[in-house]
């Protein structure tokens, strides 16, 4: 099922349909008007794009224009990084490899998941490696730690592309925004004061998959069956740009990050410790969602860097 923002839908059915904004708003309205608004925009616009022939699947996208649970589609995309590959059994007890690399166009950067091995030794071969442009076809779309990513699996397609990507997006050059802007799923910067910050939460995920489990005396994941977890840590700020406060939310890395300490250093990290970073004044990466309980907008933070003075007043000079 397509999870997206009204705003994507949009998107997508003015490139699919070669139509004009103007022109899907108007359909959309005068859909709700026709079902006396008893659905919403987004299933409106979901109408829409059916009675247009607009498939959400099969679809050649750009990094930008992913929506989670789309099947199926193709992409063009530089391989930025590469990890290293991870051994682990399947719940039939098979020995198999997961491995993990950055993908980027000239829109965004994504993680890109290979969990096939033919497709995983063209990478430990040599054959493919970081800087090369491929052709991605028949990828999955998933949303992981309220990020998408790009799965590719025994039915996927990965080869080396006579494109040629010069420019592509990169995650600490991303649009600098004031808070006031941050909207939903867009992905920008923001340079922001801390104005409070909670106690961490955690919360355990499948090794293979990353998808959180569920306790049940043992843990089960509903992919991987029973697993030994790996534990997560959470953490949610406030910032604040003047502009406006927002809510942000972290993960173990950007803990890890902030208060430069390890994972099993999380759980027994001090108030005091924790309280020293308040009103430090940061660049944070990322990107805006709607919480779903407050409905109220958040940014989910990737990463976050020091401000470089230097590099400020130059940025600052050359304007």
């Amino acid at each position: 099922m397509i999870k997206a923002t009204y705003q994507q839908l949009v998107k997508r059915i003015c490139s699919a349909a070669k139509l004009s904004e103007e022109e899907v708003e108007r359909r959309v309205l005068e859909k709700k008007s026709k079902l006396s608004d008893l659905i919403s925009k987004e299933g409106a616009a979901q109408i829409v794009a059916a009675e247009l022939g607009v498939d959400f699947d099969g679809q050649k996208v750009k990094l930008d224009e992913l929506m989670s649970g789309m099947r199926k589609v193709s992409l063009v995309a530089k391989i930025v990084r590469i990890f290293p590959p991870r051994a682990f059994k399947t719940k039939n007890g098979v020995e198999s490899k997961v491995l993990n690399m950055m993908i980027a166009d000239e829109t965004s950067m994504t993680k890109c998941v290979l969990w096939d091995m033919n497709q995983i030794k063209l990478i430990e071969e040599g054959k493919i490696k970081e800087g090369d442009v491929v052709d991605i076809k028949e990828a999955s779309v998933r949303e992981n730690m309220s990020n998408l990513e790009i799965h590719l699996g025994s039915l996927s397609e990965m080869k080396l592309s006579s494109e040629i990507l010069e420019k592509v997006a990169d995650q600490k050059r991303m649009q600098e925004i004031t808070l006031s802007q941050v909207a939903e799923n867009s992905r920008a910067s923001v340079r922001a004061v801390i104005t409070q910050i909670f106690e961490p939460k955690f919360f355990f995920v499948c090794p293979e998959c990353n998808k959180k489990v569920v306790n049940e005396g043992t843990f089960k994941c509903q992919t991987h069956g029973t697993v030994m977890p790996v534990e997560k840590a959470l953490i949610t700020l406030t910032i604040d740009d003047g502009t406006a406060n927002i809510r942000a939310v972290g993960f173990t890395d950007l803990i890890k990050k902030l208060f430069s300490i390890e994972s099993n250093e999380i759980r027994n990290l001090p108030i005091d410790r924790r309280n020293s970073i308040l009103g430090k004044e940061m660049i944070f990466s990322g990107r805006g969602r709607k919480n779903p309980v407050f409905n109220t907008m958040e940014f989910l933070i990737s990463d976050a860097e020091d401000i470089d003075v230097e590099k400020l007043i130059g940025n600052l000079s050359s304007k």
